[in-house]
């Protein structure tokens, strides 16, 4: 009996009520839009660093990160969409990561910071 009492109780509500979707859907899409941000040029040239072979590292994709090249957060807090590269480092090395964000081999450096489109832009907009 008590089911039959919800079903009349929510035909009661409406057709335009019964999508509960609507409201979390409004919220979701402000902390996660479904079109993402775009990436912003953190710094014009990359940062050598040390990678330890086996250990896992976030490399930013979003160029907010105040920790560059690798991610703080920042791309959460300011709702960009976007995430950060994970990534295991294969051998103990130094490479150079990038920070324009316009590489074509994600998080690693390929030049791309030297064209004259990167050099134009300002630090921290978009390309």
């Amino acid at each position: 009996m008590r089911c039959v009492g919800a079903i009349l109780r929510l035909a009661a509500l409406g057709a335009r009520d019964l999508n509960p979707r609507r409201n979390i859907s409004s919220w979701l899409a402000r902390w996660f839009p479904r079109t993402p941000a775009r990436s912003v040029v953190a710094l014009k040239t990359p940062i050598k660093v040390e990678l330890v072979a086996g250990k896992t590292y976030r490399w930013c994709v979003c160029g907010r990160s105040k920790k560059q090249p690798f991610c703080d957060g920042s791309h959460f807090f300011q709702r960009t969409g976007l995430s950060p590269l994970k990534f295991k480092a294969q051998e103990t090395r130094t490479v150079a990561l990038c920070t324009c964000k316009a590489t074509q081999r994600p998080p690693y450096c390929d030049g791309t910071h030297r064209s004259e489109r990167v050099q134009k832009a300002e630090v921290g907009s978009p390309l």
